[in-house]
């Protein structure tokens, strides 16, 4: 019977590699894409908000929040002719060899609670430590 059946069973064995290493390859391709220099900056901004408004939610006392970022300059790109220092990055056959973020100029925070000293000092301090700026770059009023 299997020697009937054997090139019916290599097909579909065959095929069923086949689906499989399509579905492989595009569920590979929906993981979150890495920095190479394809997000512009208001994208970069645009995700920095993002991620502090939901950290700032998971905070307690903290229901609405809006926040606004801005950035010191645009991204800058560091060239290097040194073609060993590009190959230890692991960039080959370009001449960028590293592409920097803008720095954080200065935060805005409107919240529930934004007027409470505790909930405002709390919030300084944490988006100080979590985005790397002073505290006076940091701006949080009530939400309203």
């Amino acid at each position: 019977m299997i020697k009937k059946h054997k090139n019916k069973i290599i097909v579909v064995g065959l095929l069923l590699l086949g689906v499989g290493l399509i579905l492989f390859s595009t569920l590979k391709s929906k993981s979150p894409k890495s920095y190479d220099g394809e997000f512009s900056c208001e994208e970069y901004t645009k995700a920095l908000e993002e991620k502090l408004e939901k950290f700032l939610l998971s905070v307690d006392g903290i229901h609405n929040v809006n926040v606004i970022i801005t950035l010191d300059s645009s991204q800058e790109k560091l060239y290097s002719s040194d073609e060993r220092s590009l190959s230890l990055i692991g960039k080959e056959n370009t001449s960028a060899s590293m592409e920097i973020y803008p720095y954080v100029r200065g935060v805005a925070i409107a919240c529930t609670n934004g007027d409470n000293d505790y909930v405002k000092n709390k919030l300084t301090r944490l988006i100080s430590a979590y985005l790397g700026i002073p505290t006076n770059r940091i701006e949080i009023v009530s939400y309203g």
